[in-house]
């Protein structure tokens, strides 16, 4: 997966049907990926989900043009 990457989270996950994209990837130790997902939550702001790649935790859906500016 990479940055602008839509996902849905799914039963592996305690954010199970919410869906995000993916605004960061990061190479960690032992051959691992961490994403970065930004979940937008109405009239709260954005929380920003890590899960490993090796959690099997998201679905890819599409991709987004439209991302959060930090």
């Amino acid at each position: 997966m990479k940055i602008g990457d839509v996902v849905q989270f799914n039963e592996n996950h305690k954010w199970c049907g919410s869906f995000g994209y993916i605004s960061e990837v990061k190479d960690c130790k032992q051959n691992s990926i961490r994403y970065q997902v930004a979940v937008p939550i109405p009239q709260e702001g954005t929380a920003f989900i890590f899960v490993m790649d090796n959690e099997n935790a998201l679905d890819l859906i599409g991709k987004t043009d439209l991302m959060l500016r930090v």
